[in-house]
């Protein structure tokens, strides 16, 4: 398994246009495999490797660093994916795709939109604030099982602007998903430095 994870780390280089950047990523990446809790992100990882608090900025930063891109590591991701996924039905690979809807009571959260509720429960307001999320994952079978692996979640309302995706971003929810995973299908995208 540390094999395949230091090949999968060592694929993503290209994402990264600068080395220590990079270094970040891998650090990033082993605390959150590492972390025993899921109360915070950076503090996670801070306390998973017992780092000292000075690096809490550091690793702040990273997120922050015009040094990589999200569409940059989708396309990384999912090139290799295409390499490893196996399981395909009339020689094509099988996408899962859903949404959900996500209450949230953050009066200045980013992209909270009034939602209608879908559920038949009477017991449940029929509005309510929240994130309306949209996911894709690609399946792979293991021996006798399924697995969905994730590829794609995004906020699908209240956003100003979705990067690549602004010209979908107008279309209903569930073609929004789909046309998403054309996108994929077609060709993966080269990374930007």
């Amino acid at each position: 398994m540390l094999g395949d994870l230091e090949r999968f780390l060592k694929f993503m280089r290209p994402v990264f246009s600068r080395a220590v950047t990079y270094q970040w990523f891998v650090i990033i990446f082993v605390g959150l495999l590492m972390r025993g809790d899921s109360l915070g992100g950076v503090s996670s990882i801070v306390r998973a490797l017992m780092l000292d608090g000075f690096y809490y900025d550091h690793l702040r930063r990273f997120f922050y660093s015009s040094a990589w891109s999200v569409e940059g590591m989708i396309a990384v991701w999912w090139k290799w994916l295409v390499e490893r996924i196996s399981f395909r039905v009339n020689g094509r690979m099988v996408f899962v795709a859903d949404h959900t809807k996500v209450p949230k009571d953050g009066r200045k959260m980013p992209s909270v939109t009034t939602l209608h509720q879908d559920s038949e429960t009477a017991a449940k307001p029929s509005y309510f604030r929240g994130h309306h999320w949209g996911c894709l994952s690609v399946v792979e079978k293991l021996k006798d099982k399924f697995v969905s692996i994730p590829l794609w979640a995004n906020i699908q309302e209240g956003l100003s602007s979705q990067t690549n995706f602004d010209n979908i971003r107008y279309l209903p929810k569930t073609t929004q998903v789909v046309e998403i995973s054309c996108s994929f299908i077609a060709s993966p995208k080269e990374t930007k430095r």
